[in-house]
């Protein structure tokens, strides 16, 4: 039964797919299976006896000189500690270096240390793979920080284009109502005046005039300037439309402070006729029920 579970045992070793190589109390290699051959390159008969550190363990990860009181794997049978790990180098026969995973652990006869086994795999491929991945991750990494900066400069420059885009509609709103204002202050100007100013001019000069053919002008004058004022008058809203041109007339001085005694004089009508027209005034603009100041209202307009 011993002979069976021995040879089951060795069977194992010899078939089991990573480097399997035992040292002595000394670090010297007294037994390795095949995968461990193929893997250092060296046949068993070549390495047995030898010191596994000075001939396949030497170097650091970063290419340094590995001593052997910094060995790890050789402090196991010192200490009676295991040892793992995945960043450790060993060489083959042709100097070549390769990475390998290893898993070192004592044996033990009762209490005493009297060899180590070590298990080790060939993980030169994983690392490249490794190495290839984090350069690639690194590389992703800097992109997205660039297309990220890209984007935040993109951003800065959308919200400082809108933030003008705001500025600048809001100085054409501000452009365009100014213009409208105009606009429409202009126009009234110029209806208020022609009717105010020029229309009874014009009903004086017919009151006047006796000549046909000097009426039949003052006719057209009238017509061509009401056709002037005519697209003025369909867009102005002041109260002063629904007045009669003799009641504008009034209204107009009134606007401008002038008092009823006055007005009569300049319009070479009775103070009592101004009255009226200023009672009618008041009465079109809805001022009758209140108390407010007909000249401030009509400065108002």
């Amino acid at each position: 039964m011993l002979y069976e579970s021995e040879s089951l045992f060795k069977d194992v070793i010899l078939s089991i797919a990573e480097g399997i190589f035992v040292l002595n109390e000394a670090g010297e290699i007294t037994f390795m299976n095949p995968e461990a051959e193929r893997l250092l390159g060296w046949s068993a008969d070549e390495l047995v006896n030898k010191n596994a550190h000075d001939i396949i363990h030497c170097h650091n990860v970063d290419g340094s000189f590995l001593t052997l009181e910094q060995c790890q794997m050789r402090n196991v049978i010192r200490t009676g500690k295991p040892y793992c790990s995945a960043n450790d180098l060993f060489t083959r026969k042709n100097g070549s270096i390769f990475s390998i995973s290893v898993l070192c652990s004592p044996i033990m006869e009762g209490d005493k240390i009297v060899a180590s086994v070590t298990a080790f795999r060939d993980i030169t491929e994983l690392k490249s793979t490794e190495a290839a991945l984090r350069k690639a991750h690194d590389e992703l990494e800097e992109k997205v920080k660039k297309r990220t900066a890209d984007l935040i400069t993109l951003n800065q420059e959308l919200e400082n284009r809108s933030q003008n885009l705001e500025e600048l509609n809001t100085t054409l709103k501000v452009l365009l109502r100014q213009r409208d204002h105009d606009k429409n202050e202009l126009e009234e100007r110029v209806f208020s005046n022609i009717k105010t100013l020029v229309i009874p001019t014009i009903e004086k000069m017919r009151k006047f005039t006796v000549d046909a053919r000097n009426t039949s002008y003052i006719d057209l004058l009238e017509s061509n300037l009401l056709q002037i004022i005519s697209p003025f008058s369909m867009r102005l809203t002041t109260a002063l439309h629904n007045l009669t041109f003799s009641e504008i007339e009034v209204a107009n001085f009134i606007r401008v402070g002038k008092p009823s005694k006055d007005i009569a004089i300049l319009l070479n009508i009775s103070k009592d006729t101004v009255d009226t027209h200023r009672q009618n005034i008041r009465k079109k603009l809805g001022l009758n029920c209140n108390k407010q100041n007909l000249q401030s209202f009509l400065l108002s307009l």
